[in-house]
């Protein structure tokens, strides 16, 4: 189900597509129908893309003019949480890992992890027990794969907006399990599409058809 996003009050400054983009509303339509431009926006592109932005303006551009706006809007109906942009252009740092067991293969390469979406890693990044033998470095004592039993997990965004102290006046009284810990579910091998597919996690939070 597509999220509602508010009606663009300065029509003339930013094009439909883009400010559903912004508010985390696109649709398969609009990825059908533009998906040159989706491109553009999802790799924050401007004169180089194939499709320029009708705006003139690369998708941190638009964020930085309409972000703040789209938060206040945003915390409405989803406080505690903020939209895919605010994690790619605002969040000042990646979200702590509170407990779970297993590790990145970026991290057994002493390598940061790839964050592609809310500063989590990409589930198809993580080390599975079915693709450790593919690991060159799959018998050092740090390539420990994913526990079913016990993975990874995160802090909340809540958590996180609480501990930076970036939490609104109007998100002050959260509920108890706004602050309980994600759990990521990593991709098994047969499923995993590259570094580059976006993260799907446990919690609500990161479903639905947002952009």
């Amino acid at each position: 189900m597509t999220k509602p996003c508010p009606r663009r009050e300065r029509v003339l400054e930013i094009d439909e597509v883009s400010w559903r983009y912004l508010n985390d509303a696109t649709t398969d339509q609009d990825r059908q129908d533009h998906g040159w431009l989706m491109a553009t926006l999802d790799f924050n592109l401007t004169d180089t893309a194939v499709e320029p932005p009708p705006t003139g303006k690369s998708t941190e551009q638009l964020w930085a003019e309409y972000g703040k706006d789209i938060v206040n809007w945003w915390i409405k109906d989803q406080p505690g949480t903020r939209p895919r942009c605010w994690w790619r252009f605002s969040a000042p740092e990646p979200r702590r890992r509170v407990g779970g067991t297993g590790v990145t293969r970026q991290e057994v390469w002493g390598r940061p992890n790839y964050l592609p979406a809310f500063q989590l890693p990409a589930p198809d990044s993580w080390l599975t027990a079915d693709k450790k033998h593919l690991h060159p470095f799959a018998d050092d004592p740090l390539a420990v794969p994913v526990d079913p039993d016990d993975p990874p997990t995160f802090e909340s965004q809540a958590a996180y907006l609480k501990r930076l102290g970036l939490l609104l006046p109007e998100e002050k009284r959260l509920a108890p399990d706004a602050f309980a810990p994600e759990r990521i579910e990593p991709k098994p091998l047969q499923h995993s599409l590259g570094e580059g597919s976006r993260p799907r996690c446990a919690t609500s939070e990161l479903g639905g058809d947002s952009c």
